[in-house]
């Protein structure tokens, strides 16, 4: 049982297994939605201190499209899912069964797509997590956002400031047989548990 003020309820060496488990639950999901076959090419993850990472998910003034969610649960983070937005436009096409280069802008629909993306990629990897360790945890509707890099981790770096003094940060490609898709998966779990399963 953990109690407050106890050990961190998050190490690199603990969170590493998680992630790996997490994300390819996450993975599995996302093929599942666009009906894809992907194989997972690079998966590693860091636990960076706050003050070096403004430049995690690109260049401060390059355009990203962010999937951002917040968990709760045994205990409360964030999560964001950063993508080129090429890239994002790409993961489009694929959900809808549409020629690659169809979607060039994110519209109503676009982002809607996009939206259930990454609420299928937060809820799978919250599951795998979970599963392993024993706890509830438990994703909000998911925001969609396209903006500058340094916006973006900006806004959520002052959410995560309060509670953390660094994150973890996993960088996930993957691929089917003929493309290769990378993003920068966020995940900002708190210190510490609200409570646990025994």
């Amino acid at each position: 049982m953990v109690t407050e003020n106890t050990q961190p309820a998050f190490t690199l060496a603990s969170w590493t297994k998680l992630a790996k488990v997490g994300s390819t639950n996450a993975v599995s999901g996302l093929a599942q939605m666009v009906n894809k076959d992907f194989t997972i090419t690079t998966l590693s993850i860091e636990e960076v201190s706050m003050r070096n990472a403004t430049n995690l998910i690109g260049k401060p003034e390059e355009m990203v499209v962010g999937i951002y969610l917040l968990f709760t649960g045994n205990t409360t983070g964030q999560i964001l899912l950063a993508f080129h937005p090429t890239t994002a436009f790409e993961l489009v096409d694929m959900a809808m069964g549409v020629d690659s280069g169809s979607t060039t802008s994110l519209g109503e629909m676009e982002r809607s797509v996009l939206g259930e993306m990454g609420n299928i990629v937060g809820t799978f990897f919250l599951n795998g997590v979970a599963d392993c360790v024993g706890l509830r945890l438990m994703p909000s509707p998911p925001a969609v956002v396209e903006d500058m890099a340094g916006a973006l981790i900006g806004t959520v770096l002052a959410e995560a400031f309060d509670a953390n003094e660094s994150i973890f940060v996993i960088k996930l490609v993957f691929s089917t047989s003929t493309k290769e898709i990378e993003g920068r998966f966020l995940v900002l779990p708190s210190i510490e548990l609200h409570s646990a399963a025994k």
